[in-house]
């Protein structure tokens, strides 16, 4: 548990949600050296990279938002994604639907077959429901389930975001944890932004309850 008299943890707050940060003192992400970091007062600490810039957390989002459960992407696995990645060509979800045929068949062990199919498969997944991409997100506590529960009260997932999180709890279904954990997320302005490119480029964001 937190021991502040160890100095095993320092605080951080998040002036936008009222949330608080414990950063580890002592231990690091193995690959890009950041402090690892956990939600405080939410029990026993879950430590994660907190640089959403970093190789190993871009790769997992990758894979997450590219997997059946999500964004059902073909071929979007864990040996693309690091050539993808490795080569400078993505560093978010919303990089892969700026890529090109051609981009995709230089890359080892791809033609131009095989990159035609994963960039339709990219394409295709611009129309999936939008719970889909909520979930793709890859929002802590917001899996599948959630994700659909969120989607049945909005129109848009614009509309979810722009909602506050007292009222989110006053949705059926909806805990306090669920509700703290998105605007959490909505928070940074890195997620706002990667949102607004999603959208830009083309992904839903209507509900079927638009």
């Amino acid at each position: 548990m937190f021991k502040s008299a160890h100095k095993l943890f320092s605080f951080a707050s998040n002036d936008q949600t009222g949330d608080r940060r414990v950063f580890h003192s002592s231990q690091s992400c193995p690959e890009c050296s950041s402090r690892l970091w956990a939600e405080a007062n939410v029990g026993e600490p879950v430590w994660t990279c907190p640089n959403p810039d970093c190789p190993a957390q871009v790769r997992c989002s990758l894979v997450h938002w590219c997997s059946p459960a999500a964004m059902d992407i073909a071929g979007g696995d864990e040996n693309l994604v690091a050539l993808l990645v490795g080569r400078g060509l993505v560093r978010d979800v919303a990089e892969l639907y700026r890529l090109r045929v051609k981009e995709l068949a230089a890359l080892p062990g791809m033609d131009k077959d095989s990159a035609q199919k994963f960039f339709d498969a990219i394409t295709a997944s611009m129309k999936r429901e939008a719970w889909r991409v909520l979930f793709g997100l890859g929002i802590p506590g917001i899996g599948a389930v959630e994700a659909q529960l969120f989607c049945q009260h909005f129109p848009t997932l614009d509309a979810l975001f722009a909602t506050g999180r007292e009222r989110l709890m006053q949705l059926a279904g909806v805990t306090e944890v669920m509700a703290r954990s998105l605007t959490h997320w909505h928070g940074d302005s890195v997620n706002r932004k990667l949102i607004r490119r999603l959208e830009k480029v083309g992904v839903n964001f209507k509900t079927s309850a638009g």
